[in-house]
């Protein structure tokens, strides 16, 4: 696994997986890992590395994200590369703004964005959707980093209106890391995409897989080939 930023001793390991990227059931040689560590009781780091170097984009991608005690990310450090591009970037999250810098192929960017009191954040990986979410009174509002890929605009943070709910009520079952799994799918909607992400039935309430939903067909999938809590 690729780091942007090596773990350091003081960091304790809270859990790490990995995840296989299909489409129609066959591998497409993308793969996904990630750790998480912690290095006090209020602050976790999530390292995460999507290599799809095996699969027909060829993209990378790394992430290093700073979660605060609830479970929100505050600061996000990510890398791109593709055969044309070379990106850098770091995303700063406060109460009512976001601070974004770039530098692609050695051009620098920057962006400062408003957005509503309790906006939601996540990055588009498997284990980056794990921080979608909405609660009763939150508004129904995302800063995301644009995910087409192309041009100068690639990986710029913009503001999205998004649905969040669960599809059932209930808990459903799935092979996942090895075992037998309950988990429990959830819609996450904006702008024209559609993710259904695989939560665990536990409190942690991580990916074990998701979907990507395009024209009502399922289209790309990740399912965890490994999953370990370390606590």
């Amino acid at each position: 696994m690729r780091f942007i930023i090596q773990e350091q001793p003081r960091e304790k390991i809270l859990a790490s997986g990995r995840y296989r990227f299909e489409q129609n059931g066959v591998p497409t040689g993308a793969v996904e890992s990630w750790r998480l560590t912690a290095v006090a009781d209020t602050y976790r780091f999530l390292r995460v590395d999507l290599d799809a170097r095996e699969a027909a984009s060829g993209h990378s991608y790394l992430y290093h994200a700073v979660v605060n005690a609830e479970e929100r990310i505050e600061r996000l450090k990510y890398r791109f590369w593709s055969d044309a591009l070379t990106i850098v970037g770091d995303v700063v999250l406060e109460e009512t703004a976001v601070t974004a810098t770039r530098t692609v192929n050695n051009q620098s960017f920057e962006q400062i964005v408003e957005a509503p009191k309790g906006y939601r954040f996540w990055f588009l990986s498997v284990a980056g959707l794990h921080f979608a979410g909405w609660r009763g009174g939150e508004p129904k509002t995302a800063v995301i980093l644009q995910s087409q890929i192309g041009g100068p605009d690639t990986l710029t943070v913009q503001v999205v209106n998004f649905d969040y709910h669960m599809l059932i009520t209930d808990y459903m079952e799935m092979e996942a890391a090895g075992k037998r799994r309950k988990y429990v799918p959830y819609k996450l909607a904006w702008d024209e995409q559609i993710r259904i992400i695989q939560r665990s039935y536990d409190e942690s309430r991580w990916p074990l897989g998701m979907a990507k939903i395009e024209n009502y067909v399922e289209g790309v999938t990740a399912v965890a080939t490994q999953y370990i809590r370390y606590q």
